[in-house]
């Protein structure tokens, strides 16, 4: 065998295998609401299997996990969760939306949900934006009862670590608004003539 033919052997053709039931197991799952990408999906597949009697066993595989996604069970569950998000978990998944819109991770996710009313994420989405630490430090900064409620007076730490501004140091201020959102819980205080925002982390009873 030459160099050539060594260094580029021709590809191998994919193996193909036959489909049980395809006929029925198309029909019924064609019939079935399908999503706009899934039905384009399962029509391509179809449609090889229609023009080659066969499909690769990576699709046959496909095919099958379409099927679960579409029986009764998973779509009795899909809308059972629609209507828990609704009534319980919406005010959670905003409160976590707000927080990532403005961060590099779930951006697409947040938007959806702040932009859109009807939009549901699926279970496994609302898990991952929600579950995770910094999702529960954005959850309690925003549910808990604010540490200082407005007409508190506080004194800014004199924390260059908190508060880079060394002038801001010690100073005595008024709460004058409690800001939802974030991490951490955070407060606009009147300082000095000034309005400032900044994270109750950085103050303290005066």
């Amino acid at each position: 065998m030459s160099y050539w033919h060594q260094m580029y052997r021709r590809r191998q053709p994919a193996e193909r295998v036959e489909v049980e039931n395809a006929a029925v197991r198309f029909e019924s799952l064609l019939s079935k609401g399908l999503s706009d990408g899934d039905l384009r999906f399962v029509e391509s597949l179809h449609k090889q299997w229609q023009d080659q009697g066969k499909l690769s066993p990576k699709q046959v595989e496909i095919l099958g996990k379409k099927e679960e996604a579409y029986s009764e069970e998973a779509i009795a569950a899909r809308n059972s969760w629609r209507n828990d998000y609704r009534s319980k978990h919406r005010d959670v998944a905003l409160i976590c939306a707000r927080y990532y819109r403005n961060t590099q991770y779930f951006r697409d996710l947040a938007s959806n949900i702040l932009l859109d009313e009807d939009f549901v994420p699926t279970q496994r989405q609302f898990q991952a934006m929600t579950k995770n630490k910094f999702a529960k430090k954005a959850i309690v900064a925003a549910t808990e009862p604010p540490l200082f409620p407005v007409g508190s007076l506080v004194k800014i730490r004199g924390n260059a670590n908190l508060v880079p501004q060394r002038s801001l140091h010690n100073e005595l201020a008024v709460v004058v608004e409690n800001v939802p959102g974030g991490l951490y819980a955070r407060s606009k205080v009147l300082v000095n003539g000034n309005e400032i925002q900044m994270e109750d982390r950085c103050l303290k009873k005066a």
